[in-house]
């Protein structure tokens, strides 16, 4: 992990593994790969309800593959922590917390192994004054860093040396009282940018951070621009971000695979895989539009025209 002067305080590792969920509570780890040089992009989505259930899902996507890929498996929660959690097909092991973690997938289709080390220290949630929006969990880390291994879908394999998003939940999720979010990911080898921006009662909800030349700081505000297709899946995103410092940059985003998932009764989460470029380094990243269906549907018909 990169030596990084912050101004967030250390988040403690005890928060990598498992917590105890109220019945309403809900926890989530995502790893989201990128492989642009393969047109491929996926994730690995391991989950848990208060009530006692666990679900398992990787989906695969992207110009490379064609037609996407989902595997998934859903049933009792295994009594186990995150240091050796295995369930089905999926192996999740956090060596290091924070640091270090060995993951695996062993499906009909689908099968992954590689080992992730961050590259950029956690930032969690709770870490600023307003937290975590009451309605989508008690608290929330994100962290960059790369993964290795190899992927096999079909039979054919990709080598995998690439950055991945790393993403922990835990606490109530209603997914509904959304009208709108960004969630956005940008990472090269000297910066990481990360934002969460919410809309949720008519109110507007910012976190993230910037880190850059070895400094990591609280956002204090974004502006996107961003264009669509005419399926209203966003195919670049130019996001300018800047911290509590006073420090600015530009990330220019360019997507590469999208997908829509219908996760929710009332949401669609609409995902882009990019490319990324900040200040002239490349890199890679994810962005994910979270929208309301019934204005998904409507507003699709005049993308075109107005998006």
């Amino acid at each position: 992990m990169q030596a990084i002067t912050t101004a967030i305080p250390a988040f403690d590792e005890s928060q990598a593994f498992r917590h105890s969920l109220k019945d309403d509570g809900r926890e989530a780890l995502a790893h989201m790969v990128m492989l642009p040089e393969h047109g491929i992009a996926g994730f690995i989505y391991p989950s848990l309800r208060g009530g006692g259930t666990a679900k398992v899902r990787t989906t695969w996507f992207g110009p490379g593959l064609g037609k996407e890929i989902h595997e998934e498996l859903e049933g009792p929660a295994p009594d186990c922590d995150f240091d050796d959690w295995r369930f089905g097909p999926l192996r999740m092991s956090v060596v290091e917390p924070h640091r270090l973690v060995e993951l695996g997938w062993s499906g009909d289709r689908v099968r992954f192994e590689g080992v992730y080390e961050a590259a950029y220290p956690v930032y969690a949630f709770s870490s600023q004054p307003t937290g975590m929006p009451a309605h989508y969990g008690d608290n929330r880390t994100e962290q960059h860093g790369r993964i290795v291994g190899k992927l096999t879908i079909d039979g054919k394999s990709y080598d995998v040396d690439s950055w991945l998003v790393r993403d922990h939940s835990w606490g109530p999720r209603v997914w509904g009282l959304n009208q709108h979010y960004k969630w956005f990911h940008a990472v090269t080898d000297v910066s990481s940018i990360h934002f969460f921006e919410m809309q949720s009662f008519g109110r507007r909800s910012l976190q993230g951070y910037l880190a850059k030349n070895g400094v990591m700081n609280h956002i204090s505000d974004v502006s996107c621009q961003y264009s669509f297709d005419d399926s209203m899946m966003h195919q670049t995103i130019v996001a300018t971000v800047t911290d509590r410092s006073g420090r600015t940059v530009v990330a220019d985003c360019k997507s590469f695979a999208n997908i829509l998932l219908d996760f929710d009764p009332v949401t669609y989460l609409c995902e882009a895989a990019t490319t990324v470029e900040i200040d002239g380094v490349a890199g890679q990243g994810w962005c994910e539009f979270c929208w309301n269906k019934d204005y998904y549907h409507f507003a699709r018909q005049y993308v075109a025209k107005y998006g």
